[in-house]
């Protein structure tokens, strides 16, 4: 009984040693690696002169991962074959393909691809640089490239920055570059380890990959001028590409004092920025408008619709005619989108929209492949498939004529019921096919005004530019009642259908709720177009000056507004995109943003001189 005491006493105390070492040596998961890798060496080292080799090796301090390789890689001069790329344990192996310029510095960036390869931290924008000759050319070229319209950066197209010794305008259409970059998602871009040259810049986002400018394919940015750079032309200056996220970590202490937990955070950090020599540039790209225009769409989406788009606006008007069908004259009523590049015909010939398979020839002007006009007819195939029904019986089975959706046309208004109309707006009907006529008579608008029905006179007037809508105007008593009743039969479209009744009640708005917005516009270029957005980037106004002016924007509500200029250089009314071949830059914008809100009853008045 003694041995077998002392048997279980060990027993027991050695469970427990056991139990407490489990206890002390349980994992706590340890502090989140937060850090990216670090570069320790290379062969040849970073920065190397006289290489001559076909294979470049360089390590790093962790395990790593490469990610989006194809698109983030980027070597300058651009190789004609692609190296393979490897992973090898801590580090990358570069297999060069193909014979390296003499004296030439290369520049391999692999912009976001490295990462190390537990917790993915970003190694962002690192380069190996090396040269075949004597010294590492340090010149530089930064800058940023944004769109030329709205000055914002083009985020879901990657933009390249290229550097052509040879200077003739054509280079770019087909030749490679001598240098090469890339823009980030906010349109920053640096072309590093340059020599002194003088070189023509642009900015492309390369749609094929061929390193070339297809026109009016791709986005194009250009300067007027060449780029000189050399020593003498060049500013020190730090260049800060990016930021990342980066994951700190976060430690609270639990109510008995023994156990940390560690929470994740996630913080945003600005990047250390590159030292230097170079110069800065400002490049607008734009999409050239070519003379070049294709039928890219069609379909009938109901019996009496036939849809058309092309690739541009028609050079002039477009010619359909039916092939398999003889019409009575006139058969159609258009309707032409606001950018011109869509068009509608809605069939009035009742008898040609029971068929269900119209041949249509499409007229057209076209440009051959001499850049001649030329028309050009399309022969398309026009089918609606006709809803089916259910029997009696349960089976679906085809309609044999076109099947009627109701006899009340319907109407959609620019005011929801209860709603709020602005003083200074009239009210809109949108109907799903062209409207033929309105009757005045069948429509009533009262103000409530002292508990009392005030008819109140008012205006409809046909959209002319949308042939399936009118407005209705008046002159708005402010923050007061108002009904609006639209007997039947008070809106008719082509096709005979009527309305059903339609009441709506608003508000209209206090007139001490409106701002104004004063603005004395001058500038060095006229006439200038003068746009007014809201702060979620909605057009509010629009004025052209011809001369410096002081413009009054009233009847603004409460909001941050930005102002846009257009330098309206060919008067057409609108701003114009550029052609590089013919050396014409699109039409210039600046923007003024507001630096307070605009609130109700306020006068806010701003100095705007507009000048390059």
């Amino acid at each position: 009984m003694k041995y077998v005491s002392e048997a279980i006493t060990g027993i027991l105390i050695t469970s427990l040693f056991l139990a407490a070492c489990a206890k002390v040596g349980a994992p706590t998961g340890g502090v989140r690696d937060s850090e990216p890798p670090r570069y320790v060496g290379g062969e040849p080292e970073n920065r190397s002169t006289h290489f001559s080799g076909k294979e470049i090796n360089f390590w790093f301090d962790e395990y790593i991962q490469l990610k989006d390789l194809n698109k983030e890689l980027m070597i300058s001069p651009p190789l004609e074959e692609k190296p393979d790329v490897r992973i090898r344990e801590k580090g990358i192996r570069i297999e060069l393909n193909n014979e390296l310029l003499p004296a030439t510095t290369y520049t391999i960036n692999f912009g976001n691809a490295i990462s190390d390869l537990n917790e993915s931290n970003l190694f962002p924008d690192f380069e190996f640089v090396f040269s075949t000759g004597d010294i590492i050319d340090t010149l530089a070229v930064t800058g940023k490239t944004l769109n030329a319209f709205d000055q914002k950066p083009l985020k879901d197209e990657s933009f390249l920055i290229m550097l052509y010794e040879d200077l003739s305008d054509s280079a770019p259409l087909v030749k490679q570059p001598r240098y090469i970059g890339r823009a980030n998602q906010y349109g920053l871009f640096s072309v590093n380890n340059i020599h002194p040259d003088t070189c023509r810049i642009i900015a492309l986002n390369d749609a094929n990959g061929n390193l070339k400018y297809d026109p009016g394919s791709e986005y194009i940015a250009f300067l007027d001028s060449f780029l000189v750079i050399d020593p003498a032309t060049v500013k020190p200056l730090t260049f800060i590409r990016d930021t990342v996220r980066i994951i700190k970590t976060e430690k609270r202490t639990g109510r008995s004092g023994n156990q940390a937990k560690v929470k994740p955070k996630t913080d945003t950090t600005i990047l250390e920025g590159k030292k230097l020599n170079a110069l800065n540039v400002s490049l607008y790209y734009f999409l050239e408008e070519t003379d070049e225009i294709y039928l890219d769409g069609k379909k009938r989406e109901s019996a009496e619709k036939l849809f058309f788009s092309f690739s541009r606006p028609p050079h002039d008007s477009v010619r359909i005619r039916p092939l398999n069908y003889n019409p009575v004259s006139p058969w159609f009523v258009p309707e032409v989108s606001m950018k011109g590049d869509t068009l509608v015909y809605w069939i009035t010939d009742s008898t040609m929209a029971r068929k269900d398979t119209l041949l249509m020839a499409v007229s057209f002007t076209a440009v051959d492949s001499s850049g001649n006009f030329i028309l050009r007819t399309d022969t398309v195939n026009m089918r609606y498939q006709k809803p089916e029904e259910k029997s009696t019986g349960g089976r679906r089975t085809r309609t044999s004529i076109v099947k009627d959706v109701g006899s009340a046309m319907k109407l959609a208004a620019s005011i929801s019921n209860r709603g709020t109309q602005n003083l200074n707006k009239t009210l809109i009907f949108t109907a799903d096919k062209p409207i033929a006529g309105i009757n005045p008579d069948s429509i009533e608008l009262i103000a409530v005004v002292d508990s009392l029905n005030v008819r109140k006179d008012f205006t409809c007037t046909l959209d002319s530019t949308a042939v399936r809508k009118f407005r209705l105007g008046s002159e708005w008593n402010e923050n007061t009642p108002y009904r609006l009743l639209l007997k039947p039969n008070a809106v008719r479209d082509i096709y005979g259908h009527m309305n059903d009744s339609v009441e709506i009640r608003f508000m209209t708005q206090k007139a001490g709720y409106y701002g104004r917005l004063i603005v004395s516009a001058g500038g060095s270029h006229y006439p200038l177009i003068i746009q007014v957005f809201s702060q979620k980037g909605n057009l509010v106004d629009i004025r052209v000056i011809k001369q410096p002016e002081r413009i009054v924007f009233d009847y603004l509500t409460p909001d941050k507004y930005t102002l846009k200029a257009i330098f309206d250089a060919n008067g057409s009314g609108g701003w114009d995109t550029g052609n590089y071949l013919k050396k014409r830059q699109p039409e210039q914008v600046f923007y003024y943003k507001l630096p307070i809100e605009l609130r109700s009853n306020w006068d806010l008045e701003v100095n705007w001189e507009i000048i390059d």
